[in-house]
């Protein structure tokens, strides 16, 4: 089953780069770009195959926020392809002009001879994603809109998956950056209407990020203890 996709080009290949194979996949065809998974093709009791893709669609947006933290959310345009067979549930268009340079880097060995590329790490985080508290933490980040509440939440999620350990002493982040992080995002007077509290006492940290710092920071966060979960 294909899932037709709409979004942006970049957001969409970037999609397509990191998810080529495995139990979640995009990929583009004479069409344009589509979602497949085996939960598609095989939905829960008493669930249809688009109420699946709907469902998994945000974690599929949060595995292309981990490639980068200017990925916007792609949609499902209502279009689904069983073989044959075409659907339609629902459609919507989208028209954004962006601009950005995509270089691709090709390795070669001491012979000349190009050297086959490990698979990208979106098909390994496709993977955990089968794990709640893993795609719980995808969702948000691919809120639409995401600020400061969503990345909180994020934060809040693998902090408490490591406890008791603390997240420096897990080696996932510094006290330095948890602190500019965590006050940025409370305090109005660092980061406006969009914090998270209206009144705080004190001042604001020595250290402060922007809402784009912070994503980029929860970004790295996330692949960091995912990445610990492979292990």
């Amino acid at each position: 089953m294909k899932a037709r996709l709409d979004g942006h080009e970049f957001d969409l290949q970037d999609l397509a780069d990191w998810l080529p194979s495995g139990n979640i996949r995009v990929a583009k065809d004479d069409v344009g770009y589509y979602l497949s998974a085996s939960v598609i093709d095989n939905p829960p009791a008493g669930k249809t195959f688009y109420e699946a893709a709907q469902y998994l669609l945000p974690i599929v947006n949060g595995i292309g926020s981990l490639k980068s933290a200017r990925f916007r959310p792609v949609k499902l345009d209502g279009r689904y392809e069983d073989g044959e067979k075409q659907h339609t549930v629902v459609g919507v268009g989208t028209i954004e002009v962006r601009s950005r340079v995509h270089a691709v880097g090709i390795i070669t060995d001491p012979d000349g001879k190009v050297k086959p590329q490990p698979p990208p790490p979106g098909i390994a985080y496709a993977e955990l994603s089968a794990r709640p508290e893993v795609a719980e933490a995808l969702r948000f980040l691919a809120t639409p809109g995401e600020g400061w509440f969503e990345l909180y939440k994020v934060y809040e999620i693998i902090r408490d998956a490591v406890k008791p350990v603390a997240l420096d002493k897990f080696g996932l982040a510094t006290k330095d950056e948890i602190r500019a992080f965590t006050g940025s995002a409370d305090r109005p007077d660092v980061s406006g209407i969009g914090a998270r509290h209206a009144r705080m006492g004190g001042g604001p940290p020595k250290r402060t990020m922007t809402e784009l710092q912070a994503s980029e920071f929860i970004g790295r966060l996330l692949r960091a203890w995912m990445y610990t979960l492979k292990r």
